[in-house]
């Protein structure tokens, strides 16, 4: 993880000084604002993920990440394999599995 330094910038608008509305870092200001003033009191520290793997810890041990993971369906409470239809269409609306596959056949026209 590689640390963010993100402040609000004091910005020129239309020969106006105006306060940006989100924090940024002094790369991503400067690249439109070069004449951007930094407020120094508005300083805050971010942990960045640099590489897919942190950002997958990242997102497993944030609150939302955590909460999905919980509730998706672990391998051993999946259907086994042969539990399944035969076929591409799935009979659980309440269409006679025959009805089905008898669909899937090729129909000449």
């Amino acid at each position: 993880m590689k640390l963010e330094k993100q402040y609000f910038w004091k910005i020129q608008v239309f020969g106006k000084w105006k306060t940006t509305r989100f924090r940024c870092t002094e790369e991503h200001i400067k690249d439109e604002h070069p004449e951007a003033i930094c407020i120094p009191g508005s300083l805050v520290e971010l942990s960045v993920p640099e590489t897919e793997e942190e950002m997958w810890e990242r997102y497993r041990t944030s609150s939302t990440g955590n909460a999905l993971m919980n509730h998706l369906p672990s391998i051993s409470q999946t259907e086994p394999p042969e539990a399944r239809p035969a076929h591409g269409l799935k009979t659980s609306i309440g269409i006679p599995a025959d009805l089905l596959a008898s669909l899937e056949k090729d129909v000449p026209f």
